[in-house]
């Protein structure tokens, strides 16, 4: 068998289905065997290393399961490495891919062309790098590889395989074995007493979420565990989606959050964390009342987690794989008073349409018209804050995929290819003016492919979140924000036209358009055309308390509010 057939099956047999990347001359032996075994493996050939390293994400991240992203060395591989980045920041389990030929470290500046250190270059933003210099060591290296990407923090593994070894034959009875490791939890029943007797003497619990749950596929376990302890639901911005439609949710926090979320936070006397990294500042002037005087449970697959030192922690080290399971199965009394229960939906009742303006609007209707199993892949920028209010106003149960930590623009369109291999679904693909121009050649692919993916772009001719900031920090001293001062958009509806796909424009708050495009089989672009001057609200400034929002609301209206 030659190695480059090993690894094929390896993939294979770890339900590996879906292979992304372009094709150069140290990776073909390992393409060729892709392509001998294509019914049971598909190849994907994108227009650019990054679009592919992306579209790996996208796929890892709808799918919770292992993807694989490959790359030619030297610049093939430099390109992957924005995307690296964001596997690892997010926590996506991604394999990424390259041979090299002959790498020899000296003091000379290089020795061969495309040829460099790959192992230092990424060992600090992958869970494991190895070159794999020894064929013998193919299969404990690839075993390793894989139970680093999927077990406990899950996250991108590197390998960086010489061809000739690729190339070579090998018998599978040479191979060095690869061991287990095993990780020592806390146990699940000192983690439900601990819960059990700190809610029993809180007045006002809430549960915060994080993007864990997503990460670990406890979704449902979730649901059921909250249906059974009735306790109120906040989350973190990016992990909206884990509860979106219960009864029990309250929606998303932070400087840019629901206003009723942090009028939630500021009341709450005790914080449950669950698969959320609580990254917040101890020195935050915003939310030091609720640091200083709220103690809290956090409950954390990554022990370094706990080196991010908040004060009145009592720290779990979990797994929600298996704990979620066991909450779920638990018996769990009436502790949470019906008063606090009352008090959270009046604070969602007074605010939930708080902050619904175009386009937030425009975006909530075409959620709203949306079938729930649609995945939906989010840019950088004021788009994505746009929606966020609107998938929390329009209480949709989609699958959000976001470039979360990272914070990589330029990330939904190729994301968006890679969701769609896991669903076979229609995509609602969301990008910025700016964002969507780091990865047009992809529309070359879905255009191929006929790929039923919705890219809505929401262009509001200009940098607009840059512009913002230069707007508060500058005197509104705009450079390369703007029109007027550099920077430009195209014609999004002759791109369209280019790569053949439909397209259509909203430039108002009317949705006649969703009826034309959301019958469609295939791709189509829309563009939703807002001024460059609307900003994204509300916004928490530094000094205020963690519920005290601009715009402010009426001071009548606050001092009721507070004093729930």
């Amino acid at each position: 068998m030659k190695v480059a057939d090993y690894i094929v099956d390896f993939l294979i047999k770890k339900n590996v289905s879906n292979v992304f990347g372009i094709p150069g001359e140290i990776v073909l032996d390992f393409l060729d065997s892709l392509n001998s075994r294509k019914d049971e493996i598909t190849t994907h050939i994108n227009y650019h290393e990054q679009a592919s390293a992306f579209a790996a994400c996208g796929y890892a991240q709808a799918s919770n399961n292992l993807c694989v992203a490959y790359s030619t060395k030297g610049p093939g591989l430099t390109n992957m490495i924005t995307a690296i980045a964001d596997s690892f920041y997010d926590s996506i389990p991604v394999l990424f891919l390259t041979a090299y030929s002959n790498f020899n470290e000296t003091n000379i500046r290089f020795e061969t062309n495309q040829e460099f250190d790959t192992i230092h270059m990424l060992s600090k933003i992958t869970k494991y790098a190895v070159r794999i210099t020894d064929k013998k060591n193919v299969q404990s290296e690839f075993e390793h590889a894989y139970n680093q990407a999927m077990t406990g923090r899950k996250g991108p593994v590197f390998i960086d395989i010489n061809v000739d070894i690729l190339k070579s034959d090998i018998n599978t009875d040479s191979f060095n074995l690869y061991k287990n490791e095993n990780t020592n939890y806390d146990s699940s029943r000192s983690i439900i007493d601990c819960i059990k007797t700190s809610v029993s003497t809180a007045k006002r619990p809430v549960l915060l979420i994080g993007d864990g749950i997503n990460l670990s596929g406890t979704n449902n376990y979730l649901q059921n565990f909250v249906n059974k302890i009735k306790i109120p639901v906040i989350s973190s911005r990016f992990s909206q989606d884990a509860l979106n439609c219960s009864q029990y949710y309250f929606g998303y926090i932070g400087s840019h959050g629901t206003r009723y979320s942090n009028f939630i936070l500021s009341k709450c006397d005790l914080v449950i964390a669950i698969g959320n990294r609580l990254s917040y500042k101890a020195s935050s002037k915003s939310f030091a009342v609720f640091i200083k005087q709220t103690p809290i449970i956090r409950i954390e697959i990554d022990k370094n987690e706990f080196l991010r030192n908040q004060p009145n922690c009592t720290n779990f080290h979990a797994d929600l794989k298996t704990l979620m399971p066991i909450l779920a199965r638990e018996k769990w009394e009436d502790f949470i008073d019906k008063k606090w229960i009352d008090t959270c939906n009046i604070l969602k009742y007074e605010l939930y349409s708080e902050d619904i303006y175009y386009p937030v609007n425009t975006i909530s209707s075409i959620l709203k018209k949306s079938n729930d199993n649609w995945i939906i892949t989010s840019d950088v920028g004021n788009n994505e804050f746009w929606l966020s209010r609107a998938y929390t106003y329009a209480a949709k149960p989609n699958r959000i995929i976001f470039s979360k930590s990272f914070g990589a623009l330029g990330c939904s369109l190729p994301k968006a290819i890679g969701a769609y291999y896991h669903s076979k679904d229609r995509i609602l693909c969301f990008s910025g003016d700016q964002g969507i121009q780091m990865n047009l050649q992809e529309l070359q692919y879905i255009s191929h492919e006929n790929l039923p993916i919705t890219i809505i772009i929401l262009n509001n001719l200009s940098s607009g979140m840059i512009r913002n900031k230069q707007k508060e920090t500058l005197n509104s001293r705009f450079f390369h924000t703007t029109i007027e001062s550099g920077y430009s958009t195209p014609n999004f509806s002759a791109i369209a036209n280019a790569f053949s796909i439909p397209y259509f424009a909203i430039e108002n708050e009317t949705y006649a358009e969703y009826d034309r495009f959301s019958v469609l089989s295939g791709p189509c672009i829309v563009e939703i055309i807002i001024k460059e001057d609307v900003e994204i609200l509300p916004k928490l400034p530094v000094e205020n308390s963690c519920q005290n929002f601009i715009p402010l609301l009426n001071k009548i209206t606050f001092n009721y509010l507070d004093s729930l």
